[in-house]
C-alpha cells in the first residue's frame, strides 16, 4: 500500500447493537443492555483512546433505574467525548408504519431525556436496523434538529443508492444521509477485523479521504473486544493500512459535509421484509388505536385546560406516548419477535390506551359539565376531535327509563333529523337504547341533540339482499362470494369485476418473508355460503350481510350504504385458521393509466403499480383515466398498512400466518410445535371513495383521520350554564390542511399546534379560535409540517417540533 493511503481515514465505530427484545423476552433484553454497557465501559477504562456510540433513550433509562453507578460512570464518558449518545429517539423503531407524530414524540421525548441527563443535543439520527424509511422523514429529522442520518437497510443488493447523499424531502428540506460500507455489526466467531478495515477503505466515496467502519458483535449485545481494539492500534500502525481512528459519527460528519458535492436522493428508503407491513394484526391495530386516541386526548385535554382550567394530565400522556414508543421498536411492531414479547406487548398497549381514555373522558366531562341541557327529552352531546366542521356517523348508547316506541331525534335549532334505532339492552330494569344517526360538529367541538319517544323521520333506505342504492352509489352483490359485484356512481362504473373480494395466497415465507417483493400464489378466495341477508333497512344506513368461507377459516362481511354520506363502508370479521397463507382484499378499478398513491407518515407518496408490496398508512388510492376524465377511489382503514396495485387493481394485505419468530433458511424439524401468526379472530373497517378528480378533491386524507377518529357521544352533566348548545374550539381551513396536535407546551403553559400540507400547494391557513373570538391566517409550503405555539393572549408564533424557537 503507497504511502499516500495514510492521508486517508477509516473511523472505527464501535457499537453493540442490541434489540431490547426480539428471540427473546425484554426482562433478558433488559440484562444484555446491562451487561453490554458494563463491558463497554470497562474497555473504556482500559483502552483511553477507544470511543463508542449508543442511541435509543428507552435502554439508557433502564441503565438509570437499575445501575445509577454504571448509568454516572456512563455520563462521565459522555462529557468527555468517548461515548457519542446518537440516535435521540427513544427506540430505533419501524421507519414506515407509525404515524408522522409518533416519529415526533421520538425525538421530543428522547432528544429531551438525553439533553436533560447528560446535556447533550444529539445531531445524529441513527437507524441501523431498521427496515426501511419513510420518504417523508428528512423533514421530521431536520425539524427535530437531527442533521445527519446513518441506516443500513435497505442493502446494497435491495436499492442502489450513493454511501453518501443528501436526503430530500418532498417539501425540500434535506439531511446528509450515509449507508456505510458492510453492516453495522458482526456475530462472535469474527475475530479478525483487519480485512473488514481494507474493505471499507476500498469503499472510500471518490473526492473524499474518509469513510466510516463499524464494528462489535451485535444483535444480542457485546460489542468490540480487547482483540478488535488491538487490531485497530496495529492497523493504524502498519503501512499496509490507511490511518485507522476511533471514530465518532458526528465528527465524521461534520468533517465531510462541505469536502464535495453529494447526489440529492429524493424517494423513500426501500425495501426490506415487506412480509411485515401486515404480520401480527393485533399489534398494529393496538398502534394505530393507541397513537389517535392519545392525540385526541391531548387535544381535548388542552381545550379543557386552556378554558376551564382542569390541570393538564401531562405526566400520564407522555408515559402513555413512551409506552407506545418502545412497542413501535422493529422487531415489535414489524411481527418478527417471539410470541411470549406480544403477550406483554399487548398488555402495555392495553395500559397506555387506557391512559388516554381516561385523560379524554376527564376532559370531555369537564367540557360538558359547562354546557346548558334545558331541553325537554333526554340530552345527548356529541364531541368531535377533529379541528375542522365535520358531517359524520354517530353511534350511541342513551339510558332511558321507559321502553321507547320509537326515537325522534332533534338538533339545537329545534329540526327533526333521521335517526335509526339499532336495538334496546336491559341495564338493571333500565334500557339502554342503541342509535345511529349524522351528526354536524364544529371543529374540536361539540353540539347538543335530544332524543324523545315518537315518531322517526326519513324512510327506510332502499335495500334488498342484491343491491343497495343512496344518492351517490348503486351496489350490487355477488352471488359468488358475498362481496362487491358492481358499484356505480351515478352512470360511472368503479370496478372491472367483484370488490372486496377476500383472496387467499400461498405464503411459504418466513416471518419477514426474505426475498419476496410481490405475494402473487393465489390459491382461492373465500367463497359464498348461506343467503344474502338485508340486516338494516333504516333512515340513516343500509347493509346487507354475507358469510363466505375458505378452508378452516371464515369471514362474516356487512356492507353499507348511508343515506347521508358519500361512501361505501365494509366491516370485517374474519376467524382465521391457515398457516403459510396470506388474505388480502382485491379492487380492480374500471380505469386505465393508473396512479397508486398512499398516505406515508405526515404525507403521501405515488409508486408504479406493479404489484410489488408497499408501506402505507391509513389510506391508498388508484386514480387513472375513465374515457375522457380523470376517476378514481380510495380505500381507507382503522387498522392495515400494506397495499400492492398491479395496474389498475388496488389491494390490501389483511393477514399473513408465518411461524414466530423464523428466520431462513431455518427448517422445519419433526416433532417440535410451531406456533403461527394471527391464528384466530380479526376485525376489519374499511371505506371506498370513488370519486371524480384526483384524491386529493376527493378529500381523502382528512377522511382517514376521520375514519380513526370518531365522534364521540356523551350525556351532558348537569348544572351546566357557561356554554351553549353548540361551540368549537379550533377550526382549521382549507381541506387540505390537517392539524393533528395540539397539546400542551412541554414547558409553560401555551399550548402546541401542528399541522400539515396534504396536496402538494402552497396555501394560506386560516386558523379560527372562536372560544377567544381570534383568527389568524398562515402561510404553510407544499407539504410543509408546521409546529405553532399558541400563547393566550399573543399571536401563534413558529417554533421547531421540539418547541424551541
Amino acid at each position: 500500500m503507497s504511502e499516500s493511503s495514510k492521508s486517508y481515514t477509516v473511523h472505527m465505530i464501535a457499537n453493540a447493537h442490541i434489540d431490547p427484545v426480539w428471540l427473546w423476552p425484554e426482562e433478558e433484553g433488559r440484562e444484555v443492555v446491562l451487561a453490554t454497557c458494563r463491558a463497554m465501559v470497562e474497555m473504556l477504562r482500559r483502552h483511553p483512546e477507544f470511543t463508542f456510540v449508543r442511541s435509543s433513550a428507552a435502554t439508557y433509562r433502564w441503565i438509570e433505574e437499575d445501575d445509577p453507578e454504571l448509568f454516572a460512570e456512563i455520563s462521565r464518558y459522555i462529557k468527555e467525548g468517548r461515548w457519542e449518545v446518537v440516535g435521540g429517539w427513544w427506540v430505533q423503531p419501524d421507519c414506515n408504519l407509525p404515524c408522522g407524530e409518533s416519529f415526533v414524540r421520538h425525538a421530543l421525548y428522547g432528544k429531551r431525556y438525553f439533553k436533560e441527563k447528560f446535556g447533550v443535543d444529539v445531531r445524529v439520527g441513527y437507524n441501523v436496523d431498521s427496515f426501511g424509511h419513510c420518504a417523508t422523514l428528512p423533514q421530521i429529522l431536520k425539524k427535530c434538529g437531527i442533521d445527519y442520518y446513518v441506516f443500513f437497510r435497505p442493502n446494497p443488493k435491495e436499492k442502489e443508492l450513493p454511501q453518501l447523499f443528501w436526503w430530500e424531502a418532498p417539501d425540500g428540506t434535506k439531511v446528509l444521509a450515509c449507508r456505510p460500507p458492510l453492516h453495522y455489526g458482526f456475530g462472535p466467531n469474527v475475530e479478525d477485523i483487519r480485512p473488514r478495515i481494507l474493505e471499507a477503505y476500498r469503499q472510500t466515496v471518490e473526492g473524499l479521504k474518509d469513510v466510516l467502519c463499524f464494528y462489535g458483535v451485535g444483535d444480542h449485545g457485546g460489542g468490540p473486544t480487547e482483540e478488535h481494539i488491538r487490531q485497530v492500534g496495529e492497523a493504524d500502525s502498519s503501512p499496509d493500512f490507511p490511518r485507522v481512528a476511533f471514530g465518532n459519527l458526528e465528527a465524521f460528519f461534520e468533517k465531510v459535509k462541505d469536502e464535495k458535492e453529494f447526489p440529492v436522493v429524493r424517494d423513500e428508503l426501500q425495501h426490506h421484509a415487506r412480509g411485515c407491513y401486515t404480520s401480527v394484526s393485533l399489534i398494529k391495530y393496538l398502534n394505530r388505536s393507541t397513537e389517535h386516541l392519545l392525540m385526541t386526548a391531548e387535544r381535548f385535554s388542552s381545550v379543557a385546560f386552556r378554558y376551564f382550567g382542569l390541570p393538564y394530565p401531562k405526566e400520564a400522556l407522555s408515559e402513555a406516548w413512551r409506552t407506545l414508543l418502545f412497542h413501535q421498536f422493529h422487531d415489535l411492531l414489524d411481527g418478527t419477535a417471539i410470541r411470549p414479547a406480544y403477550r406483554r406487548a399487548r398488555e402495555r398497549l392495553w395500559g397506555a390506551r387506557t391512559a388516554a381514555q381516561e385523560a379524554l373522558q376527564r376532559a370531555i366531562r369537564c367540557v360538558a359539565s359547562h354546557v346548558s341541557s334545558s331541553s325537554e327529552g333526554t340530552p345527548l352531546l356529541v364531541f368531535n376531535p377533529s379541528p375542522w366542521r365535520r358531517k359524520d356517523l354517530v353511534e350511541a348508547k342513551v339510558p332511558l327509563s321507559y321502553l321507547p316506541k320509537g326515537i325522534k331525534l332533534s338538533d339545537p335549532d329545534g329540526n327533526d333529523l333521521p335517526v335509526q334505532l339499532l336495538g334496546v339492552e336491559d341495564e338493571g330494569g333500565k334500557y339502554l337504547v342503541q342509535v345511529l344517526f349524522v351528526a354536524e360538529v364544529p371543529g374540536l367541538g361539540y353540539r347538543l341533540y335530544t332524543l324523545s319517544e315518537g315518531e322517526p323521520v326519513g324512510e327506510g333506505m332502499k335495500a334488498s339482499p342484491t343491491c343497495l342504492r343512496n344518492l351517490w352509489y348503486e351496489l350490487r352483490v355477488d352471488p359468488e362470494t358475498g362481496a362487491i359485484g358492481e358499484l356505480y356512481m351515478g352512470t360511472r362504473r368503479t370496478f372491472s369485476g367483484p370488490a372486496g373480494v377476500v383472496q387467499v395466497l400461498d405464503d411459504p415465507s418466513d416471518a419477514w418473508a426474505h426475498g419476496v417483493d410481490s405475494f402473487e400464489g393465489v390459491c382461492g378466495a373465500f367463497l359464498r355460503e348461506g343467503d344474502v341477508r338485508v340486516v338494516e333497512r333504516g333512515p340513516v344506513r343500509a347493509t346487507v350481510r354475507t358469510r363466505a368461507r375458505f378452508g378452516r377459516s371464515w369471514l362474516l362481511q356487512d356492507i353499507s350504504l348511508y343515506s347521508d354520506l358519500p361512501r361505501v363502508e365494509v366491516r370485517l370479521e374474519l376467524d382465521w385458521h391457515e398457516r403459510h397463507r396470506m388474505a388480502r382484499l382485491v379492487f380492480p378499478l374500471a380505469v386505465s393509466d393508473p396512479t397508486f398513491t398512499c398516505e406515508v407518515p405526515y404525507g403521501s407518496i405515488s409508486r408504479t403499480p406493479t404489484g410489488e408490496e408497499e408501506p402505507g398508512l391509513r389510506w391508498a388510492d388508484i386514480t387513472g383515466r375513465a374515457g375522457d376524465e380523470t376517476f378514481g377511489m380510495s380505500l381507507v382503514n382503522d387498522r392495515k398498512y400494506g397495499y400492492s396495485a398491479r395496474g389498475p387493481e388496488l389491494r390490501l394485505s389483511v393477514l399473513r400466518s408465518p411461524i414466530y419468530g423464523f428466520h431462513d433458511p431455518r427448517r422445519k424439524e419433526g416433532d417440535v410445535r410451531y406456533r403461527y401468526m394471527d391464528q384466530g379472530r380479526h376485525g376489519l373497517r374499511y371505506v371506498l371513495l370513488p370519486h371524480n378528480g384526483s384524491w386529493r378533491e376527493a378529500g381523502t386524507a382528512r377522511l382517514a383521520w376521520e375514519l380513526n377518529e370518531p365522534l364521540i357521544p356523551l350525556p351532558p352533566l348537569s348544572g351546566g350554564k357557561d356554554l351553549g348548545p353548540e361551540g368549537g374550539f379550533l377550526e382549521v381551513k382549507p381541506e387540505n390542511i390537517v392539524a393533528s396536535v395540539l397539546k400542551k407546551a412541554e414547558d409553560g403553559d401555551e399550548l402546541v399546534l401542528r399541522l400539515y400540507e396534504t396536496s402538494g400547494r402552497a396555501t394560506e391557513v386560516e386558523l379560527g379560535l372562536p372560544q377567544d373570538g381570534r383568527s389568524y391566517r398562515i402561510r404553510i409550503g407544499p407539504y410543509e409540517i408546521k409546529t405553532l405555539k399558541l400563547p393566550p393572549d399573543l399571536p401563534p408564533r413558529e417554533v421547531d417540533m421540539l418547541e424551541r424557537g
